[in-house]
């Protein structure tokens, strides 16, 4: 599986699906990732659950921040509603729930939801 690009703070870190991150995501959200797949689609993800996913996914890619608090200050800065940190988190959850072929089927779906639209005239 391929890692995840997510910037914050203008700085660029990785995210990487495995079972590690997956476990600790569901322990720490008290939700099945399905679940979080879901409010991450409709934008329905606090601060604190998004600190959570990216604690996680960036350590299991050898990323290492000093906490989640850490991680919520920067993903409160990115802001919590950026169209790219959410663009991330959905790729990442995909790439936990779905095999790579799937996980491009699924990510097509789900881009016009998390994508904002096109700006008008061009």
């Amino acid at each position: 599986m391929a890692d995840i690009p997510v910037t914050l703070r203008g700085e660029r870190y990785l995210m990487r699906p495995t079972y590690g991150a997956m476990r600790e995501i569901e322990q720490g959200l008290g939700l099945a990732l399905l679940e979080v797949y879901e409010l991450a689609l409709r934008g329905c993800l606090g601060v604190r659950e998004l600190a959570l996913i990216v604690f996680h996914a960036t350590h299991a890619a050898g990323e290492k921040f000093d906490s989640i608090d850490a991680v919520g200050r920067s993903v409160f800065e990115a802001p919590v509603t950026s169209a790219a940190l959410r663009e991330s988190i959905v790729r990442f959850i995909i790439a936990c729930l779905w095999s790579p072929e799937e996980a491009k089927k699924k990510w097509e779906e789900a881009a016009p939801m998390v994508l904002p639209p096109p700006a008008a005239g061009g």
